[in-house]
């Protein structure tokens, strides 16, 4: 009993020997400060929660967003039957184009029945903009009161999912152009790839601008825009395939429920890491790094980072908030 006792002392030392060391060699070296930092700070924003309720809100307005993308595509190609079967195929995964086409033909065919129902599937799909929209103001520490209000929220929340359908039916036309160059050195899917890559980013730009309240300047939100850009385009090019591929095998076991979880899957890897991006923009921007490893000793960027953590909650304007910290937090 003593020997273990005595032991204790020891082991509890070398283990704040090790802290200590992985705590200043991470504060020394800016790109390993810097990853830890936006690690922190997605901790700090729950950011697993915020990419969770993406997803979800993802999965339910996915079906109304392809819909539109589908019945655009349609009356826009309505003269040329193969283009708009080959654009409708390079936008519709191929486990949902029976769905769509099934629910396309039967939407009205023209004047105000089928406005209405636009109309009806752009709200529809808003779900997946007002929980980004949500996302972003907790990344941004952006205080509730400060936020849009209703009609202002709304505005600018169909003008996102105009974007992103707009951003859809771009990525569609030039995966068809892009399968038309000679397939010389992989030129085909490295334009696929180009094209992908490039409507990410002026999307990803788009949105913080649209989503977030107050002066969002490019040299902001450019360095999340290219890494959300970068990981979204491996994700579509690498698993997209992996994808028709695990619901092919799964069907047996689990039927139709093995697409359902295919496109969870696929759209929780691709909100992780839009989330983790933004992260990036967010501690680049506010200069929230190097951050602390041991709590009990907090850095100049883990003063400001919990600082605006704190006022995110400021909601009337009489409310204030103040924030302070221990000279010696021992």
């Amino acid at each position: 009993m003593s020997d273990e006792t005595d032991d204790d002392p020891g082991l509890g030392a070398l283990l704040q020997r090790v802290i200590r060391w992985l705590d200043q060699f991470q504060q020394r070296h800016s790109f390993v400060g810097f990853c830890y930092a936006v690690i922190k700070k997605y901790g700090d924003d729950s950011g697993g929660r915020q990419a969770a309720l993406i997803t979800y809100y993802g999965f339910l307005s996915i079906f109304p967003i392809l819909l539109l993308a589908v019945v655009a595509v349609t009356n826009i190609l309505a003269g040329d039957p193969e283009l708009r079967s080959r654009v409708i195929n390079s936008i519709v995964p191929a486990e949902l184009r029976a769905t769509v086409e099934s629910a396309v033909t039967s939407l009205p065919t023209g004047g105000l029945p089928l406005a209405v129902g636009v109309v009806g599937l752009f709200l529809s799909g808003t779900g997946v903009v007002f929980s980004t929209q949500d996302a972003l103001n907790q990344l941004a520490a952006f205080p509730f009161r400060r936020r849009f209000g209703w009609f202002p929220r709304y505005v600018r929340s169909l003008t996102m999912l105009v974007v992103l359908l707009v951003s859809v039916l771009l990525i569609g036309a030039l995966t068809v152009v892009s399968a038309e160059l000679p397939d010389v050195s992989q030129a085909p899917r490295i334009a696929s790839a180009a094209g992908i890559l490039g409507v990410c980013f002026a999307m990803l730009v788009a949105a913080p601008k649209l989503l977030i309240a107050g002066r969002k300047p490019f040299g902001a939100v450019w360095p999340g825009a290219a890494t959300g850009a970068i990981c979204v385009t491996a994700i579509l090019l690498v698993l997209g395939p992996l994808l028709t591929r695990f619901v092919t095998r799964s069907g047996p076991v689990y039927g139709s429920f093995a697409t359902i979880v295919g496109l969870f899957a696929l759209l929780y890897l691709v909100t992780q890491a839009l989330v983790y991006s933004a992260e990036v923009a967010v501690v680049r921007h506010a200069r929230l790094w190097p951050r602390a490893l041991d709590i009990t000793r907090p850095t100049a960027a883990d003063e400001r980072a919990l600082t605006r953590l704190a006022r995110i909650e400021l909601r009337t304007p009489p409310q204030r908030i103040t924030v302070s910290f221990d000279a010696d937090p021992g």
